[in-house]
């Protein structure tokens, strides 16, 4: 790995206003926005040209990822329009060399990312249409859209996952009664995969004592999952908090996830994490 130096700048001297943030050998800077200071970023040029941007609900792990030629144009009707978010971070050029037809490419690039590695919970319903590009941008594109995540990541979003994250050797697996999950570590969360099998079923006590978590569950397996009668086939990954979290949402009891998932070898995250084999 080459190593890279992340500078911020803040505008008015507080970590609660508004952050922007250059990586070295980048073309690019992020405006990152809190939603209470969104007319503080009102006078700033920079955001007068077309831009990538992100909408994110830091509490609940959710991401919209949208384009505009003007950042706080569009995120004011956002403003009015969408609930769900706490923080917007604008991507822009340092020398103004984006353009519309660039911005668009990313959308469409970073939303079907998002959406294939499902690190936070995407929004977005579709993946926009990919325009055309000339062939020479499309590297320094996605080259754009890797320091994008990058930047991300260093603010504590994982808008994607790694190469890493595509193998088998990092899933883990949880069987109990009629369900049988999969999932993995992304960023930090961990993120039950499509495709798993989970029990509808759930012990009782585990309802008494946790009743806002039998909402959760049952919400988010209406939301992203297809009803097979006893049990649910999960459509759409579902991003959790830690894998107690994770547990919970595929027994429908307490776990202890230590012993309960295992790797593709019946491996316990307790024998491979806590004692060290790979």
């Amino acid at each position: 790995m080459i190593p890279r130096l992340i500078q911020t700048y803040l505008p008015d001297g507080s970590l609660e206003g508004i952050k922007v943030i250059e990586l070295s050998e980048s073309p690019i800077k992020a405006f990152v926005v809190p939603r209470i200071k969104l007319s503080d970023v009102k006078k700033r040029s920079e955001i007068n040209q077309p831009s990538l941007y992100l909408l994110i609900n830091s509490s609940d792990n959710q991401l919209y990822i949208g384009e505009s030629e003007n950042f706080y144009h569009r995120v004011k009707n956002h403003d009015q329009s969408k609930d769900f978010w706490d923080l917007a971070i604008a991507i822009v050029s340092n020398t103004n060399s984006l353009e519309k037809s660039d911005v668009k490419y990313l959308e469409s690039l970073a939303v079907e990312k998002a959406q294939a590695t499902a690190a936070m919970t995407v929004l977005n319903k579709t993946v926009p249409a990919r325009n055309n590009v000339h062939e020479f941008k499309v590297h320094t594109l996605e080259k754009i859209l890797e320091d994008t995540a990058m930047i991300a990541e260093s603010l504590g979003f994982s808008i994607f996952a790694s190469k890493k994250d595509t193998e088998e050797e990092s899933i883990w697996h949880l069987s109990a009664k009629k369900s049988n999950a999969k999932a993995q570590f992304r960023g930090d969360k961990f993120v039950i995969l499509a495709g798993s099998i989970i029990d509808k079923s759930y012990a009782p006590s585990w309802a008494k004592a946790f009743p806002k978590s039998l909402v959760e569950r049952d919400e988010l397996l209406t939301a992203n999952s297809k009803d097979l009668g006893d049990v649910f086939e999960v459509t759409n990954n579902i991003s959790t908090r830690s894998p107690n979290h994770a547990g919970g949402l595929v027994s429908g009891r307490s776990i202890n996830a230590w012993i309960g998932w295992k790797n593709k070898d019946g491996k316990t995250m307790d024998e491979v994490m806590r004692r060290e084999e790979i």
